[in-house]
């Protein structure tokens, strides 16, 4: 109907989309225009088109609903935070506008081009408002700082953890809260998919037996234990003293060969270990790999009796464990086929890449101390919240990316020119590096 296109016209989409196309048809419309001269930052205007994402995955619109929930932390903290800040900028300006020590960048935007100290940066309150409203986030990009500055910077970065986390907390608590709800609230088993499901299932239920027959059945039974350690009906897992001796031996192997990563990477150990094919790092190279092989396949063949792959091989070749035990040796076997067939010599830099593959063993360790595995569920049981969470993220990081571009490219403060260009008009009627209004009109006379 009518009256529903005319709410279309007027809606927020709507408005993104005319803005994102009119700067073209206006300058195409009006030649030498100043909209035609300004067509490079306008059609920066597309990039409003990322806040129509928002329709498929909702942040930026949800903004305003956490300000709302939390109103009352956030207007104390913030406070909190705006005192902090009118406190902490005039110590700075105090502690600063007469520090004629301390040697900077040139800043010929407030009026220094060479020989400039603190004093020029700090040269009144607003100024200092500014540099320190940046210290207050935690980020320090100035450190030319006198003693009694730093001093006050001490007591600025602990403000700084309380000014940024506890509103971010908030703020990330009141977000999640309202994605949650919006998704339809929590579920009995949030962060569970179907390997958690079938896991739940198997609970209880007896391995399969093997179908190359009993003797098999009783090898992939007792490559589980060593592997697993066998479990008793109390629930207690009992390891034999092979299965002992196997962990602590494989532990100390991952530990090494990280060791030995590092160490092969500094020339002076390599060169005393010697270069040539069969050095040291080489032989223990093929010797961990052959061990780590070793396990990789007795896991692949215990995989009928292991709960934890569900009775697969192939789900265990597919899950964390696996794939780790994967990537820490396949990169050397393509290797040595890329070195059978001419690809490669044993000692090209290319090879390199491979080696530095072999850090990756640090993820066995997964084995005895559990950490990377559960990754994976906390994604899943957070997803509708981390979808949300980065598309607000790439909103705002283009966005910002493309007025800083607009706002500062030009800004002399950032230029700099090479030593055989003034830095301003001599007298001679050239213009100097910071004479110029833009960078590109100084790049057209230098």
């Amino acid at each position: 109907t009518r009256e529903a296109r005319l709410k279309f016209v007027v809606s927020f989409y709507s408005i993104i989309d005319l803005f994102a196309i009119l700067p073209f048809y206006l300058s195409d419309l009006m030649p030498g225009s100043w909209v035609d001269q300004h067509d490079e930052y306008l059609r920066m205007m597309r990039l409003l088109r990322l806040l129509k994402l928002d329709k498929y995955f909702p942040s930026i619109s949800l903004i305003d609903d956490v300000f709302r929930l939390k109103k009352r932390v956030l207007i104390i903290t913030g406070y909190v935070a705006i005192t902090l800040w009118i406190i902490f900028a005039a110590l700075m300006y105090l502690a600063e506008y007469q520090d004629h020590s301390m040697e900077i960048d040139p800043v010929p935007l407030y009026g220094c081009d060479d020989d400039c100290t603190q004093s020029d940066r700090f040269r009144n309150y607003f100024a200092s408002f500014v540099y320190t409203g940046i210290h207050l986030t935690g980020d320090y990009p100035l450190v030319e700082y006198d003693w009694l500055g730093r001093i006050i910077c001490f007591f600025m970065v602990i403000a700084a953890v309380g000014v940024v986390s506890i509103p971010s907390g908030v703020f990330a608590s009141g977000f999640q809260d309202i994605v949650t709800s919006r998704a339809g609230g929590g579920k009995d088993n949030d962060g569970d998919d179907w390997f958690d499901i079938k896991y739940k299932e198997l609970e209880g239920v007896t391995p399969p037996t093997s179908r190359w027959g009993p003797t098999v059945d009783g090898l992939q039974q007792s490559a589980h234990d060593y592997l697993y350690g066998k479990e008793m009906s109390s629930g207690v897992i009992v390891w034999s003293p092979l299965a002992k001796a196997g962990r602590v031996f494989f532990f100390w192997l991952i530990i090494t060969n990280i060791i030995a990563v590092v160490a092969e990477s500094d020339l002076t150990i390599n060169r005393y270990v010697g270069n040539d094919p069969g050095n040291f790092f080489d032989v223990f190279e093929v010797v961990s790999v052959l061990f780590f092989t070793f396990e990789y396949i007795l896991h692949l063949f215990a995989a009928h009796k292991t709960r934890g792959a569900l009775f697969s091989p192939w789900v265990y070749a597919t899950t964390f464990f696996g794939l780790v035990d994967l990537i820490s040796i396949a990169p050397w076997y393509v290797q040595q086929c890329l070195i059978l067939t001419g690809h490669f010599q044993q000692n090209d830099d290319a090879t390199k890449i491979f080696r530095i593959f072999r850090i990756f063993r640090i993820l066995q360790l997964e084995d005895f101390l559990i950490a990377f595995s559960k990754l994976d569920n906390v994604f899943r049981a957070s997803k509708d919240v981390l979808k949300a969470t980065v598309v607000m993220a790439l909103i705002i990081w283009v966005g910002c990316g493309a007025l800083f571009f607009i706002f500062e490219q030009d800004n002399p403060n950032f230029r700099e020119c090479d030593d055989s260009v003034p830095l301003r008009d001599t007298g001679d009627g050239i213009p100097g590096c910071y004479d110029f209004a833009s960078t590109a009109a100084c790049n057209k006379v230098y």
